[in-house]
């Protein structure tokens, strides 16, 4: 009898060793689970913080592509406007040697023409150039904030960038309390004493 209660308490003891172990197990694959959970989490945390991170370039980019083209459009008009000028002074000084070619100075006046119109073509040459390279700029800024919108998990570029991240707080307009007036507490009749002179 005692041998099997021996053999009936090393069973035991076997037992719960095995479960032991198997507890053991457990908590060893929860602990493992959870490191794994947090490595996603610290993975899936760092990518959205790397897509934010290009989206926030992209617009950046585009922003300055849209400045850019803003200034080159505004230089184009200006020098469209002065190549208009140049050409109608420059037409008015042919005009004006082409009316009177006896008169001294014709010449020069129309050399002064024919110098006008060139400056004229070349103002407007510039301004097509300007133009072009405008609608380059619009075109990079157009590509920019739509590889903004197709990034995974980000919201519309245009939504992004025309909506702030951080809505400002209203902070609670309180009148100041008045502060105290000792011209109020004197009578008006009254003479005032400055403290100039003996009393």
């Amino acid at each position: 009898m005692a041998d099997a209660d021996d053999a009936r308490e090393k069973e035991l003891e076997d037992l719960r060793e095995e479960e032991e172990l198997e507890d053991l197990r457990d908590d060893e694959t929860l602990e493992l689970a959870a490191k794994d959970q947090q490595e996603l989490h610290r993975v899936h945390r760092e990518a959205e913080e790397d897509a934010r991170t290009e989206t926030h370039e992209a617009l950046r980019l585009a922003y300055a592509d849209e400045v850019t083209a803003d200034r080159l459009r505004s230089d184009a008009s200006g020098k469209y406007q002065q190549g208009l000028s140049d050409r109608a002074h420059g037409r008015h000084l042919l005009d004006e040697a082409a009316a009177r070619p006896d008169e001294p100075g014709a010449d020069a006046t129309a050399a002064a023409g024919r110098r006008y119109e060139r400056a004229a073509d070349r103002e407007e040459r510039d301004a097509r150039y300007d133009r072009r390279s405008a609608d380059r700029y619009d075109a990079d800024a157009r590509e920019r904030r739509n590889d903004a919108a197709h990034q995974p998990g980000q919201p519309p570029a245009e939504e992004a960038a025309r909506r702030p991240t951080d809505t400002p707080v209203a902070s609670k307009f309180e009148r100041r309390k008045p502060k105290h007036d000792k011209r109020k507490d004197r009578r008006p009749g009254e003479l005032r004493n400055v403290g100039l002179g003996d009393d």
